[in-house]
């Protein structure tokens, strides 16, 4: 009877013996420092920092007219399928949806209250709020974290 020197069970501790050692010395299980979260706009780009307290409204602004800006979230919420969006418990539509979440964002950069947020966006699109929108962008703003 002829007895084979390499049985199936030697072969898969080879491979795997093998495929483990190429695994380590190419880094796949070595631990990496963890890195700084990289931030994102609502079109993809980086996170621009916030400028300086007196510029925060002008920025906030300029911004909101800008096509692709961070605070352009209509262009980000287009791509999205859904015609409701849950925020803390409410329902919102897209548009609303977009005012919540800059709401969140002109509250990160330094805006001081809702009212304030509200007359921003009102001045920077040239129409005034529905009481809707109004609400939207009020509970946005009140749900992000103080800084």
């Amino acid at each position: 009877m002829f007895y084979p020197l390499i049985t199936p069970r030697i072969m898969f501790k080879q491979v795997f013996g093998v495929l483990l050692a190429a695994l380590v010395s190419h880094g796949a299980w070595a631990q990496a420092a963890p890195t700084q979260p990289v931030l994102a706009t609502a079109s993809g780009g980086p996170v621009v920092p916030a400028p300086a307290a007196p510029n925060v409204e002008a920025y906030v602004r300029t911004a909101t007219t800008t096509k692709g800006s961070e605070l352009d979230f209509d262009k980000m919420l287009a791509t999205k399928k859904q015609t409701v969006f849950l925020h803390n418990g409410s329902m919102y539509s897209k548009r609303e949806y977009a005012l919540v979440l800059w709401g969140l964002r002109v509250k990160a950069l330094g805006v001081a209250s809702a009212e304030r947020a509200c007359a921003l966006y009102a001045g920077a699109t040239n129409r005034s709020l529905s009481p809707a929108e109004k609400q939207a962008l009020t509970d946005g703003f009140e749900s992000g974290t103080p800084e």
